[in-house]
């Protein structure tokens, strides 16, 4: 099953995230989000996030184990191949020449875009994803075309 980006909530985050914010946007984002997204049956999903130290300290670890959340594993250095930064791409893109001052503008701006992305553009990243997988095991967690 899949959702429109338009249905995914974008969140804004004041500060530097630290793990234990990481805790919170998993109990507010990722869960409500699943259960909305998948049947309260279906299980078959996987969560892609990369090697970011949030990610992967002991105390998200052990919320993830909690709450029986498969994590994909993910090579070092390979954000190339993660779907979330074709998005940046095209955000950063959409905001090219903005004069934007303050950051309730550019939070507004990055809100819209975010809003606009349209199915098709969330479905064929979605749908990446094994092809983005098989390249990074064929090159051995070295760069990949992605």
């Amino acid at each position: 099953m899949f959702t429109s980006c338009v249905s995914i909530p974008s969140i804004s985050i004041p500060n530097n995230l630290n793990a234990q914010k990481m805790v919170k946007l998993y109990q507010r984002g990722l869960l409500t989000s699943v259960k909305r997204w998948f049947n309260q049956t279906e299980d078959q999903w996987i969560l892609q996030e990369d090697n970011d130290p949030k990610h992967r300290s002991r105390i998200c670890i052990q919320w993830k184990a909690e709450n029986a959340i498969t994590v994909l594993p993910w090579p070092s250095q390979s954000p190339d191949a993660n779907p979330i930064e074709n998005v940046w791409s095209l955000m950063k893109y959409k905001l090219r020449g903005r004069r934007i001052t303050k950051i309730r503008t550019l939070v507004h701006h990055i809100r819209k875009i975010w809003r606009s992305l349209p199915e098709s553009y969330a479905q064929k990243l979605v749908e990446s994803m094994p092809k983005r997988c098989q390249a990074i095991i064929a090159n051995r967690g070295d760069w990949t075309p992605y």
